[in-house]
């Protein structure tokens, strides 16, 4: 995706006037939609605010270990913080927003000046995903291990709302997050154990998380991971599961 919008920016380059080509290079594809998002500012407006976001693409079975520990988190960190708001997002929810080329469509018509009938509309619900993101003080990202990576409902939740100019803007040094001042607590699972030197080379998951997130702003990373799930005992895994969500409970 940045690879497309650099080729784009570059063919603007050669067209536009320089003082739109200014404008755009540090502000990418914000200065499309006029009278809508100009700055993250914006983004905070229209949502209410919450303490912590949770990104669940666990679902609700009591079987996994990714959703047993989210949980327990959140029961706990409610105890220490009585007060405070958690939204979660259930990335299973068949209403959230199935992101497709139409979208993407949508989206290169607005930064090559080309917009059509709906493209605005289209990409609204997008706008709400970021605002929504903006909104919370924490996030939560709680995801299994699928294939040596995430499940795809979390990795369609990133390509909703990693976008150039919303969540991220190109300076002369390369990609500077928006997101920012918001510490990320990820809490994975896998049925082997991929700290071990000869399993590390194949986690595709806890690299990329830390990479995306980083990406777009998230640099205080947290983690809980339960690891081995396929041979440890259960009780060891439960143990291990309530410690560290009392030490990142009281950290977060």
């Amino acid at each position: 995706m940045a690879a497309v919008f650099k080729l784009a920016r570059s063919r603007l380059l050669s067209i536009t006037p320089f003082k739109f080509v200014i404008q755009f290079r540090y502000s990418s594809y914000i200065s499309a939609f006029p009278g809508e998002v100009k700055s993250t500012d914006d983004l905070h407006q229209g949502e209410q605010r919450v303490q912590v976001l949770h990104l669940n693409s666990s679902g609700n079975d009591d079987k996994s270990w990714t959703g047993i520990a989210s949980k327990e988190f959140l029961k706990t960190y409610l105890e220490l913080h009585p007060g405070h708001k958690i939204r979660e997002l259930n990335l299973w929810d068949k209403n959230l927003l199935q992101y497709d080329l139409s979208h993407v469509a949508s989206k290169m018509r607005l930064v090559s000046g080309e917009e059509t009938v709906g493209d605005r509309e289209n990409l609204g619900v997008v706008e709400k995903m970021i605002k929504t993101l903006f909104s919370a003080d924490k996030l939560v990202v709680s995801s299994p291990m699928w294939n040596y990576s995430i499940p795809y409902v979390l990795k369609q939740y990133i390509d909703c709302v990693v976008q150039p100019g919303l969540t991220f803007h190109e300076t002369a040094n390369g990609p500077e997050g928006l997101v920012t001042g918001r510490p990320l607590l990820l809490i994975t699972s896998s049925g082997g154990d991929y700290t071990k030197p000869s399993m590390k080379h194949l986690d595709y998951q806890v690299p990329y998380l830390r990479d995306i997130f980083g990406l777009i702003g998230f640099t205080d990373v947290r983690h809980i991971y339960v690891k081995n799930t396929a041979h440890k005992p259960r009780n060891s895994l439960l143990w291990y599961i309530h410690t560290a969500v009392k030490e990142e409970t009281v950290r977060i």
